[in-house]
């Protein structure tokens, strides 16, 4: 994963074209709206809100690249194992990690939920309707750096290659798939990584368990410091780690949930709640906007904040 490519030497910039196939743009404030009028993003048919959909894609991917300084990496690879480097002849989707991600010993992992939302986004549906404050995952990245730990994101609602979407990507028929990979073979293999924090959205907190399950020394040994889940639905397999082990994963998750109580309130234990972790409100009764209203209170639990 080291050295340069020609794509971080001169970053593609794709959004700029789809940019001009639409009637929207993002301002300053990191708002979509109308070229014309400024407004912000109103009811789409559904032929504009697919291209906006790429439009944003394209945009959130480029600009965390462009603000943080972030690496490409290609998986799965099943030859040379370099991620850094496009491998032309098989199926492969994009994640990201910052400059520091071989050396800092601290890692953030960024797990989104299921469905359109793709690299880099917690919900496309508010990066469209609101602004990428809340629905990108902007501001963890910013909060990571700044707090010294590395970041990688995940991308596991990918399942056809980067160029051709005729051409599935056979090793990630799943989101656990997926996640697991880029455990398995970026973050596990990484020597330098002594602790792991990670933040999990809806169906993100299912590819969470399954790392744990699979990974089940670096739960009980500490390397995996604290778990924040935004309303994830993992269930109950955490079940499946046993009587320790579920109750150090207890003991390092909160779930910030989907409720209208303030920020932070604790709203109830793991002996009454949906998954086996205590909830805490993410501030925001929506699903969709439960991690980009949670942010500060994810950090104090990290015990990381500046």
């Amino acid at each position: 994963m080291e050295g340069e490519t020609e794509e971080t030497k001169k970053p593609k910039e794709p959004w700029k074209e789809l940019e001009k196939l639409i009637s929207y743009k993002y301002n300053d404030k990191d708002e979509l709206v109308n070229k014309e009028t400024g407004k912000k993003c109103e009811k789409l048919n559904k032929q504009e809100y697919e291209l906006v959909g790429m439009y944003v894609k394209s945009y959130v991917e480029q600009k965390l690249i462009s603000t943080f300084n972030l690496l490409t990496l290609y998986v799965p690879n099943d030859k040379s194992k370099n991620f850094r480097i496009r491998d032309e002849t098989q199926a492969q989707c994009k994640i990201l990690t910052s400059q520091d991600f071989n050396s800092n010993p601290k890692c953030l992992m960024l797990i989104q939920g299921t469905g359109a939302v793709r690299l880099g986004q917690w919900a496309r549906s508010v990066c469209i309707n609101d602004n990428l404050k809340i629905g990108s995952m902007m501001p963890y990245v910013d909060k990571a750096l700044k707090n010294k730990l590395s970041v990688i994101i995940f991308n596991p609602n990918e399942r056809n290659d980067i160029k051709n979407e005729k051409m599935k990507i056979k090793e990630f028929d799943s989101m656990q798939k997926h996640s697991l990979y880029v455990y398995n073979n970026i973050v596990k293999t990484n020597p330098n990584i002594k602790e792991i924090y990670i933040v999990a959205h809806s169906m993100g907190g299912e590819c969470t368990v399954e790392i744990l399950l699979n990974n089940k020394d670096d739960l009980m040994n500490g390397k995996i410091k604290k778990i924040a889940f935004t309303d994830s639905v993992h269930g109950e397999n955490y079940k499946k780690l046993g009587k320790e082990g579920v109750a150090k994963f207890r003991k390092i998750s909160r779930n910030y949930i989907s409720c209208d109580k303030p920020v932070g309130q604790f709203v109830r234990d793991y002996t009454t709640s949906y998954g086996g972790v205590d909830c805490y409100s993410s501030g925001h009764k929506r699903h969709e906007y439960t991690s980009g209203y949670a942010i500060e209170e994810v950090f104090k639990f990290f015990n990381l904040q500046k």
